[in-house]
């Protein structure tokens, strides 16, 4: 008879067990979904396309949007579809055949902008391409707004996620204002995380999605307008019809109803998780991220891990992004995180894809406790995978910085 080692098979299935019963999504989004936006996901649902109460639901939820990010005077819009879809849908509108674009591109989503414009007609022009770690030197977009007069309109990415990269918005608003070119801004991973102020700071299209810091399932657009803006869109005439912004100002601020059908569970889900925004205070949100921004450099710097962004100031307080050691493979690293201890966070694209890792603290993952289940995992496999880490230094750290 065949003898069989039971101890070495009993080992082997030790090894391969689970060692948590949660799983933590650490990634800066589609992030975290906490119980009460769960929960607002199974509200009974009706037809949104006839039902007052959804449609008072819809401008409520409006309201808390216009108050988290500064809008007072200008129009703001919740639309089905991804937040990529509020980055075409503004380039759509605004933009015409041999229109000059300036493309702050220090990122993976600030050159990805230039793509919208090129495929809408508009001529794309390049600024601070050469550097990813730093906001966009407001002096090299001053010259180059100096010397392109006719530039119609300038796109800014405010947090790059791949590289958590957060550009200073505003100062780059004032420059953009200063030549009277429009500013087109992806805020899709700092709204609910960073002060926005869309009109103190002059901003003119500004775009949010729902699966990032608002810890909603992806699948919402947000995105506000000035008068500025309109006045272009109104000149520009958009043809097409999805992604047409006049129809929702003629349609659902003239007559009361949505261009398209909307989700409304989606949008009970938004209404709930601004609600638990508001609740715990914009000051104390804003302060909460900040804190965990500070712990998780902190971590890295016991960790003797390298952060992406050149200083503190540079880098979101939603995403915190690190070099991986070149002894490590970024793959196998986040494999066991997630296989083994249950714990995603995030690889990135483009020319950091392989070479950098990302932990995303947006909303309720910016916190004490998601902090230490990050790093705490991140310590164990990195000791597991040869590069030496001492975890309970790491713990006190973050500790000691709340």
């Amino acid at each position: 008879m065949k003898f069989i080692n039971y101890w070495a098979t009993y080992s082997l299935v030790v090894r391969c067990m689970k060692v948590y019963t949660d799983r933590f999504i650490l990634t800066p989004g589609p992030t975290e979904i906490p119980h009460r936006v769960r929960v607002a996901l199974i509200r009974e649902t009706s037809n949104p396309d006839l039902d007052p109460q959804f449609l008072q639901v819809y401008n409520e939820t409006r309201d808390l949007l216009k108050e988290l990010i500064g809008v007072r005077r200008s129009s703001l819009y919740i639309m089905c579809g991804e937040a990529i879809l509020g980055l075409e849908a503004a380039i759509a509108n605004l933009v015409r055949r041999g229109d000059k674009v300036v493309v702050i591109s220090n990122g993976v989503f600030g050159e990805g902008f230039a793509e919208f414009v090129s495929a809408y007609g508009g001529i794309p022009i390049s600024v601070g391409g050469g550097d990813w770690r730093r906001s966009v030197d407001e002096a090299e977009l001053d010259g180059v707004l100096e010397r392109n007069k006719d530039v119609v309109a300038v796109t800014l990415v405010h947090c790059d996620t791949p590289s958590a990269l957060l550009n200073d918005l505003p100062k780059i608003a004032k420059v953009v204002r200063d030549h009277g070119a429009l500013l087109i801004v992806d805020a899709v991973s700092s709204i609910g995380g960073v002060p926005i102020n869309f009109e103190d700071v002059g901003v003119d299209v500004i775009i949010g999605g729902s699966q990032k810091v608002l810890n909603t399932p992806p699948g919402l657009t947000i995105i506000g307008i000035s008068e500025n803006a309109w006045e272009r869109i109104n000149e520009v005439k958009y043809s097409g019809y999805y992604l047409n912004l006049r129809l929702w100002r003629d349609m659902l601020d003239g007559r009361g109803v949505f261009p398209h059908t909307m989700s409304d569970v989606l949008i009970y889900a938004l209404n709930e998780a601004l609600k638990m925004i508001f609740e715990e205070g914009l000051e104390n949100v804003f302060k909460r991220h900040e804190l965990v921004r500070k712990a998780s450099w902190k971590a890295l710097e016991v960790m003797r891990l390298e952060p992406y962004p050149a200083d503190m100031r540079y880098s979101s307080p939603t995403v915190t992004a690190f070099s991986v050691p070149v002894s490590i493979d970024e793959g196998e690293l986040r494999s066991r995180l997630w296989s083994k201890y249950g714990v995603m966070v995030a690889g990135s694209w483009g020319k950091l894809q392989g070479k950098v890792l990302r932990i995303g603290h947006m909303g309720v993952q910016a916190s004490r406790t998601h902090l230490l289940i990050a790093y705490t995992a991140l310590g164990k496999v990195l000791n597991e995978l040869g590069y030496k880490v001492d975890v309970g230094e790491v713990v006190n750290t973050i500790e000691e910085s709340f």
